[in-house]
């Protein structure tokens, strides 16, 4: 469900292309999700959180694509995101398995050899996301990065320029939760310890997942590998089939990737160079930070606290939507809804129809009261009654 969005703007690109203003509001909000996300995954400590913000990233890369008219890179980038992440997720499972439900990332250390084929699928995903050639995931990232620049679009360099540091960004974070699940130091029996308990969490635990759960990630990891091979543009080499097979659908929109301006192959090497030399910086500097010098990144934390703080609770994005608009829909519901509508309306009606029913039904009851003379008195009172209106009446009909 959460790639519904990026098919439904691609298969009504008809629509879209109609309206440059439309596909820029698309491209921007793209970008800025895709940096935004991207921001609140370096500092989350839960690994399955960290995979979760980025996959909001991705998805603002797939609408980036959308909204300088490359349809087909966002499809492709659906396809290949598809699989790595498929395989991330899985392989943090398997991670917290072999864990006993730990998610904690600062809680981890020193698992590769412990979990060796777990390590091993998890990596091939870190790298496919990471963008690095001939991993599933370069090519994708590099089309879209490649159909950005090369826009009509009049921010199309900038576009291209967030998308360029949220691959770096993602890089880092990547191998950030990659370095610290399985490099470094155990932390486990150290958090058994600060918490007065040894249990499961404890080293002498950790296992390897069973094969029901180790063969979707061999599976996956293999299609994170090659899965972008259907993808290579001519510039490297190929065909970029999956343009050739998605050209009946786009081939009617005044997309990027139909205009009649040629772009040199030489551009499009020069900016993937670019892209994977960004990839390796993230890298790098994950290296550092996590592996080389462990305490780097505490070091910088505590040099902006505020600024840290900040970005760790997710620029409380969750503290403003509850105050504008939890809040007021929570009053909206309990003062209008269920005081007004529910308590007043709905019950009010209900206890005035019961009124009303229970009115009626005791004067039917004094009638019907199975007394000879009672029924008597009735009787003669609706005899009277029908002969005061046969009387009167047609005197005042013919007046």
């Amino acid at each position: 469900m959460v790639t519904a969005g990026i098919y439904m703007v691609a298969r009504c690109h008809t629509l879209f292309d109609r309206s440059p203003y439309a596909l820029g509001v698309v491209a921007i909000i793209g970008a800025a999700t895709a940096i935004f996300a991207a921001c609140i995954g370096m500092v989350q400590h839960d690994i399955k959180r960290v995979l979760a913000y980025s996959t909001v990233s991705q998805l603002g890369y797939m609408f980036l694509a959308c909204g300088v008219g490359a349809y087909t890179a966002g499809i492709f980038h659906l396809l290949t995101h598809a699989f790595f992440k498929a395989l991330l997720f899985l392989a943090a499972g398997s991670v917290i398995h072999a864990l006993s439900g730990e998610q904690d990332m600062r809680k981890m250390g020193g698992l590769w050899k412990k979990i060796p084929i777990t390590f091993w699928t998890m990596t091939m995903g870190v790298v496919a996301i990471a963008g690095i050639p001939p991993w599933a995931g370069f090519f994708s990232k590099d089309e879209i990065l490649f159909r950005a620049f090369t826009s009509d679009n009049p921010l199309g360099k900038l576009l291209w320029a967030v998308g360029l540091i949220t691959a770096g960004m993602t890089s880092f974070y990547m191998f950030r939760l990659w370095f610290k699940t399985f490099f470094g130091e155990s932390r486990m029996e150290e958090a058994a310890h600060d918490a007065h308990h040894h249990d499961a969490h404890a080293s002498h635990g950790v296992h390897e997942s069973p094969w029901i759960m180790l063969f979707p990630l061999v599976v996956l990891a293999i299609l994170s590998v090659i899965g972008g091979w259907v993808g290579v543009p001519a510039a490297l080499g190929g065909h970029n089939e999956m343009e050739h097979f998605l050209a009946p659908v786009f081939e009617s929109g005044a997309t990027a990737e139909t205009a009649t301006n040629v772009v040199s192959h030489g551009l499009e090497l020069t900016l993937a160079a670019v892209s994977v030399l960004t990839a390796a910086l993230g890298f790098v500097v994950a290296f550092l930070f996590y592996f080389k010098k462990p305490g780097t990144a505490a070091a910088l934390a505590q040099r902006a606290p505020g600024l840290y703080r900040f970005v760790e609770n997710k620029f409380y994005i969750d503290e403003l939507y509850h105050v504008a608009i939890i809040t007021p829909l929570l009053m909206f519901t309990r003062l209008i809804l269920a005081g007004v509508i529910d308590g007043g309306v709905v019950n009010g009606f209900g206890a005035l129809s019961g009124a009303t029913t229970r009115g009626l039904s005791s004067l039917t009851r004094r009638m019907q009261s199975g007394n000879i003379r009672s029924y008597a008195g009735w009787l003669a009172i609706g005899a009277a009654a029908v002969l005061v209106v046969m009387i009167f009446g047609r005197t005042l009909w013919l007046h």
